[in-house]
């Protein structure tokens, strides 16, 4: 009975119904139907609509580190306390905090010193609190013994003064900034100048980091500035008191030990703030990041495979799952930078100890980054292929039979995964993944899958050429599929391999930082431009700052902290320091005016105003900087400037004191002088490093291309593995710190007086580096395919591949060499484009690629012209090409070289075709020559022949423009090389006879070869927009 029912189930099944709906089986292939499913309807994380926006997120976050930067600034405005008593030269006792011989001021410095040393996180600010206080200890070490050693003259009595004037020893400067008049001792000056700039000379050569630098050099010029005044340091109108003792060598040393620790005081201050009212570590940051690292490959992995398998249409065509996907890989790559650069933090915590107990180790942690950008490289290379899809019916039929076994290797990637992360965060050093193996199989299955599947889809459905080539991309994505396996099953030897010792990390690092300092290398010749140029500069300002400004340090220190710091110049950072200058002068100033006149006598009322203004200044200032931007430099500037305006040695200055106004003064000058000696000595600018830049981006792509594809996977794998580790390391980080440079000189090029250059376009450059990153990962790729190849100990037996495309990409990354040269560096967009586009009709003509243009190429090329006319050539056409050839060939080798070509054109070389009426088509049997070569203000080319003068009045003159390409040869030569590949590999069933290593090998580097050439394409016509 149950059998019977059954088959009377099948048969009612099986017979046809016309009121029945059909049912999903019978929308669904054969082997949809062998998988069945279950629906669970559960609830996964939740995605609320009215939750906090991004962007008020971190206006919270940057303002409460503002608001610390503002609590530590309020707490040094507490050493600015004099102590009570008036005072007297017996009696020099100012500060409450500091001894009675104290006599350098300058206590505004432990605000400053706050402000500079504040990190977003724990190890970030005991990172710049490192890098300033080893500063400010090597100028006090170098000073220290310098004036231990010298002693600058004191003068007692007047007789001296008279004749140290009389005999030019000691000058009196009467026409200073300040009005004021004072005095230079020009003996002491010409001793320690020499010795100030030999200081700055050995810092700027050495590679200390760009903080150390800046305040070595900044401590060094206020030390030897102040010191050598003999000038009293509280009022420069008059000559130091050489009989109170206190400005001999050893109170000089005395009071620079202590000018010394109100560095550190303002450090600690900073350190400090960071752990109130809660602590924020940098490790916990980076935890958190690492923790979510699994679920954005797992999203990211989810939406390329759902797209890729399951989707019936082009991406292009899908608009909201585009544009998801790209938001999805821009906050990727943001979360990847931050790992990276809390890693660097996450460091600096663990020195201090506290890695232990937040369960931190970074020799996992850091491979695992790595893993993470490794993955999201292969991701990107599998959206490429969902980029390139069309969903032809080829692709159809193999979905139906791959997409279950895709999904499965999808389901054990992220277990994998997840239990890496596992494994990870609870530091284990020896992981031992349970998952691997089930993913392995998996993966293998899915190859055999897709390998039987082709075999019998290709019997079955004789797919033509053109089938074949839409189905290219299917390859690049199990490829990607597997690579992204692969790279989770080397993860645990990458651990494994580290060095987990940590007392010898220690020495390891050591041992590196001192090589560094001896290594030849570091001492480039653009290391000693910038060096001399920063230090010509800090001379000049030095000797402006002796015999202007009364020994004021304002200027010098201006330009130590600002130029040679950053790649491109110091336009951008001047024109922000001049604007952090304006406002942390002028609104402090004006706010400091008001709360002295009108608080009076009322000194606590007046400090009550003045801190709550200081605190919100700031708060203010520092937010600027926090959110970033390109105004996050004046943000910092603004900051520490008020400080110093707020915190003056006198609580109230003079209401006519020019102090402030000598500040702005001072500082534009720095400016100034930092802009002139850019564009006076070696003025690289950010303009020119740029496309200098993308020119080196493009070689190292073409070398890693040439290594690649050329001398690897078409040489069977016989290349040196010295060169592939040489281009593994170009593409992993020489090129992206080229990318990274770019960025910056992106921003930079902005700032730079433009003069006699051209505009600098931000959109064509910001879409040039996108270019350059999208090349960068279509090589990367290629990397991925020759590390796959050597691996699995593959072997391209067939040598006569169709893979031709090689040529027309060298001559394309020779194009764009060119146009990114100091040829067309101030060339106009029609000047580019006319170059473009006479190498491309070049190449049109050039057929066979030889790089000359002979009599066969010019036929097809006339015979074209008169194709596109309409019109068919009554003459024989051999004897235009005689003509043409005589007209263009200079040297008479009967062979046209691009350079004759292009100087041809130059000189207005025009094709023009003679269309005669129907009725006189008598008469053109009878005619000499159809075609006339005319040339457009050239006396260098003349005609051969003309028409009869009858024919002129009746006849249609038609100009065919050489110059008039319709695209790039490189995309015809990538279309060709596709289709003759198809063409190879159905020729003789081909495909049977390959493995299944060749096949995908073959077939994603058909695609890799693609993408480069349309991405190459690309970059060539945004070089041409204006």
């Amino acid at each position: 009975m149950a059998a019977d029912a059954t088959t009377s189930c099948r048969q009612d099944e099986d017979a046809p119904s016309l009121h029945r709906r059909p049912t999903l089986s019978h929308q669904l292939s054969k082997s949809q139907r062998e998988a069945i499913g279950r629906l669970r309807i559960t609830m996964g994380k939740a995605r609320p609509m009215d939750t906090e926006a991004q962007s008020r997120t971190e206006f919270k976050t940057n303002l409460g580190l503002a608001m610390r930067t503002g609590l530590g600034v309020l707490i040094a405005s507490a050493f600015v306390t004099k102590a009570s008593g008036e005072h007297t030269p017996a009696r020099p006792n100012i500060w409450v905090c500091f001894p009675e011989w104290y006599i350098l001021g300058g206590i505004n410095f432990i605000a400053v010193a706050c402000v500079f040393a504040a990190g977003r996180n724990i190890g970030a600010t005991l990172r710049e609190v490192f890098q300033q206080k080893l500063g400010v200890f090597l100028a006090f070490a170098y000073n220290a013994v310098l004036f231990h050693c010298f002693q600058p003259r004191l003068f007692y009595s007047d007789a001296e003064v008279q004749a140290a004037v009389h005999d030019g020893t000691l000058v009196r400067i009467t026409t200073s900034f300040s009005g004021t008049p004072y005095y230079v001792n020009n003996g002491d000056v010409l001793t320690v100048l020499p010795f100030m700039m030999a200081f700055n000379a050995f810092i700027l050569l050495l590679p200390f980091e760009a903080g150390t630098k800046k305040f070595s050099m900044v401590n060094n010029l206020i030390f030897a500035l102040t010191v050598v005044s003999p000038n009293d340091y509280s009022d420069p109108a008059k000559l130091k008191d050489a009989a109170n003792g206190l400005y001999t060598s050893p109170m000089i040393v005395k009071n620079l030990f202590i000018y010394m620790w109100l560095g550190l005081i303002g450090a600690f201050l900073s350190f400090l703030v960071v752990w109130v009212p809660y602590p924020i570590f940098a490790i916990r940051k980076l935890q958190t990041q690492t923790l979510s690292a699994a679920d954005t490959i797992h999203d990211l992995l989810h939406l390329v495979v759902d797209a890729y398998c399951f989707k019936k249409k082009n991406v292009e065509h899908m608009h909201f799952l585009r544009t998801k996907i790209k938001r999805k890989f821009e906050l990727a790559t943001l979360q990847k930078d931050a790992m990276t650069s809390l890693l660097n933090d996450a460091w600096w915590e663990q020195i201090l100890g506290l890695a232990p107990l937040l369960g931190f180790q970074k020799t996992i942690t850091k491979p695992y980054i790595e893993l993470y950008a490794s993955l999201l490289d292969t991701l990107r290379a599998m959206n490429q292929a969902l980029q390139l899809e069309h969903y032809d019916r080829l692709h159809t039929s193999f979905m139906a039979a791959l997409q279950q076994e895709v999904c499965s290797v999808q389901f054990r990637a992220i277990a994998l995964l997840r239990e890496i992360s596992l494994d990870v965060h609870a530091n284990h050093t020896d992981l031992q993944l349970s998952q691997l193996h089930a993913l392995q199989t998996e993966m293998e299955a899915l190859l055999l899958r897709f390998q039987a599947t082709q075999s019998k889809l290709f019997l079955t459905m004789h797919p033509t050429p053109s089938d074949v080539e839409g189905n290219i991309p299917l390859n690049l994505f199990l490829f990607g599929l597997q690579s992204l396996c692969a790279a989770m099953a080397e993860f645990p030897a990458k651990v494994r391999n580290e060095t987990h010792h940590t007392p010898s990390r220690m020495l390891n690092f050591i041992k590196r930082s001192f090589w560094s300092f001896v290594d030849p290398r570091k001492l480039t010749p653009a290391r000693f431009q910038i060096a001399f140029k920063v230090w010509l500069a800090l001379l000049l300002s030095s000797l402006l700052a002796v015999y202007v400004f009364g020994f004021s340090s304002t200027a010098p220190t201006t330009i130590a902290y600002v130029m040679g710091n950053q790649i491109g110049g110091s336009f951008g950072i001047s024109l922000f320091r001049a604007v952090g200058v304006v406002a942390g002068v002028i609104v402090p100033s004006i706010a400091l005016f008001f709360v002295c006149t009108y608080s009076g006598e009322y000194t606590a009322v007046m400090l009550v105003l003045r801190n709550l203004f200081f605190f919100v200044w700031t708060t203010a200032s520092m937010y600027v900087k926090w959110k970033g931007g390109l105004d996050s430099y004046a943000g910092l500037v603004s900051a520490f400037i008020a400080a110093g305006i707020l915190l003056p040695d006198d609580i109230c200055p003079a209401p006519g004191s020019l102090s402030s106004y000598a500040n702005v003064v001072q500082m534009t000058l720095g400016v100034l002088l930092i802009v002139s000696i850019e564009l006076l000595f070696w003025p690289e600018s950010a303009y020119k490093l740029l496309r200098r830049n993308v020119q080196m981006h493009l070689g190292l792509c073409r070398v890693a291309f040439s290594t690649l594809v050329e001398h690897t996977l078409l040489c069977d794998g016989a290349s040196d593995l010295s060169q592939l580790a040489a281009v593994k390391t170009a593409l992993q980080t020489t090129a992206p710190s080229c990318l990274n440079d770019q960025r910056i000189l992106l921003k930079e090029a902005l700032f730079e007086p433009r003069l006699w250059r051209p505009a600098f376009s931000q959109p064509k450059y910001t879409a040039i580096v996108e270019g350059c990153q999208r090349l960068l990962t279509n090589t990367t790729i290629l990397l991925q395919l020759v590390e796959w190849f050597l691996r699995r100990h593959a072997s391209l037996a067939s040598c006569d591949l169709p893979l031709e495309l090689g040529p027309s990409i060298h001559e394309t990354f020779e194009t764009l060499d060119t146009l990114f040269g100091e040829r067309f560096q101030f060339a106009d967009a029609d000047q580019t484009a006319l170059f473009v586009q006479m190498k491309e009709a070049f190449q049109l003509a050039d057929k066979q690629g030889s790089g000359y243009v002979d009599a066969s190429d010019v036929k097809v090329l006339l015979l074209h012209v008169f194709e596109q006319s309409g019109v068919l050539p009554m003459d024989a056409v051999d004897e235009y090409v005689a003509d043409f050839i005589e007209i263009v060939n200079q040297d008479k080798s009967g062979k046209v070289s691009l350079d004759e070509f292009m100087r041809a054109l130059e000189n207005g070389l025009l094709l023009e075709v003679e269309v005669l009426p129907t009725q006189s088509s008598a008469h053109l049997l009878s005619a000499t020559a159809l075609q006339e070569i005319s040339i457009d203000g050239s006396p260098l080319l003349t005609p051969t022949s003309r028409l009869p003068e009858y024919f002129l009045d009746d006849g249609v003159r038609r100009a065919h423009d050489i110059l008039d390409v319709e695209t790039f040869s490189l995309l015809h030569a990538a279309d060709a090389m596709r289709q003759s590949y198809a063409a190879w590999l159905l020729q003789d069933d081909r495909y049977k006879g390959l493995a299944l290593e060749e096949l995908l090998l073959l077939n994603s580097l058909v695609s890799g070869m693609s993408g480069i050439a349309h991405n190459l394409a690309l970059l060539e016509e945004t070089v041409v927009q204006p």
